[in-house]
């Protein structure tokens, strides 16, 4: 008898333990060290070569093609490279809680979402709790996107989880936008699968005005191998909702598929092609190129590995976990190249990576360690913007995070 209930009060202390860890951060502190500490290396990308899409030697053309002379009197424009540009840093926010997207209003403001469930306008507070969020693991309130038509509808979309029936899902609803404040929620697509983890939640709309969102696996891979699903896919919608008669499956807004738990959409600001990056089982992060109908392998193969059957990745990161979530394209007419912006959670760097204007990959380099988890990458007017997500409880919080940053290159 003695002997229980000494087993019952080590077991009492154990959990008591356990809830005084977790409530005071200490498990938190200890996985942002160790599972989830950053495991890159600045040699790894100077000793790889990432390119899975065509060859070196198509590469090694298009520069001679670019470095051949002018003939005659041909005025050619001159460019400098992105290379060794510095930046311009600054701190624009201050103390948020998770923010996970970042959208410019034509009046300049600045919307952010926050994974617990709020948008809030910087520099003026919240505006809006969205209620029904279910704010658990990685779920929450997600993305978010402007209408491209909102000088006439005023509309804001946003990505979110939410609880049905005991079930995570997600689900795309708009708001009419007024000065300070979002109107009655209009469901434009719901009954995504979601979990705790690999919800997805990018949204963006592209340059054809549709609709484009990222879904995660909902970890179940073998969904995202079912269009049926809507889970571990890109889909492709009108902004009401409906279904684009020239989607590549009938009746269906899948747009691809394949993808464990995309988390970044980005066009290239010339051939307007779609990228968007995944997260990896265990690093095997990607950057692909988004086509339509294109099935991306997941989980019947990863992109270290060959295959006729799927779409290869642009780039694969075998040696380290990049995490990649937001990003975007950058664009300035006197550099050579055009650059994408990669946010890098457990990577905790920006990675910066150069195509060509013709959409060619080039190379890449990692950026802006020093900020810890960063959810994503946002252009605006010749700077892009940053948010940081050390407070997600994977992270190591310094005093003022969450944070924003507004970067500019410094174009010589």
């Amino acid at each position: 008898m003695k002997k229980r209930k000494t087993a019952l009060w080590v077991s009492l202390a154990v959990v008591i333990s356990g809830v005084f860890l977790w409530q005071t951060g200490a498990v938190n502190y200890f996985l942002a060290r160790t599972i989830f500490a950053p495991d890159f290396d600045e040699e790894i990308l100077s000793e790889e070569d990432p390119v899975t899409e065509g060859n070196e030697e198509d590469m090694d053309e298009n520069k001679k093609e670019v470095d051949e002379p002018p003939v005659g009197d041909e005025e050619v424009e001159e460019t400098v490279s992105i290379v060794g540009v510095e930046y311009e840093v600054e701190v624009i926010a201050e103390n948020l809680e998770i923010p996970w997207e970042i959208i410019h209003l034509p009046d300049e403001r600045i919307l952010v979402t926050e994974r617990p469930g709020r948008v809030r306008i910087l520099d003026e507070g919240d505006i809006a709790t969205i209620h029904s969020v279910e704010h658990a693991g990685e779920g929450g309130l997600l993305g978010m996107a402007l209408s491209p038509f909102f000088e006439e509808d005023s509309y804001i979309y946003l990505y979110y989880t939410y609880r049905e029936d005991g079930n995570f899902l997600n689900r795309v609803s708009r708001y009419s936008f007024d000065e300070d404040s979002l109107g009655e929620e209009e469901v434009v697509i719901e009954g995504i699968p979601g979990a705790r983890i690999h919800n997805g939640g990018r949204i963006k709309f592209g340059p054809d005005e549709m609709l484009y969102i990222a879904t995660g696996d909902a970890a179940d891979p073998d969904l995202a191998q079912d269009i049926d699903s809507l889970a571990g896919m890109i889909l492709r919608l009108h902004p009401d909702g409906s279904i684009p008669e020239d989607n590549p499956f009938d009746q269906s807004p899948v747009y691809a598929y394949g993808i464990r738990n995309p988390q970044g959409l980005a066009w290239h600001p010339d051939t307007e092609e779609l990228f968007s990056s995944g997260h990896g089982p265990t690093r095997l992060d990607t950057i692909n190129r988004i086509i339509a109908g294109g099935n991306y392998g997941w989980p019947e193969v990863t992109c270290d590995e060959e295959s006729e059957e799927f779409e290869s990745a642009v780039v694969c990161y075998t040696e380290f976990t990049l995490a990649p979530s937001g990003m975007d394209f950058y664009y300035h007419e006197d550099l050579e190249e055009v650059s994408l912006y990669v946010s890098g959670l457990r990577g905790n760097m920006v990675m910066r990576m150069d195509f060509s204007k013709e959409g060619e990959f080039i190379r890449q380099e990692a950026l802006f360690q020093d900020y810890g988890r960063i959810r994503t990458v946002v252009y605006h007017d010749r700077s892009i913007y940053i948010a940081t997500n050390n407070q997600d409880g994977r992270g190591v919080p310094a005093g003022e995070d969450d944070r924003i940053f507004r970067i500019t290159p410094i174009i010589p």
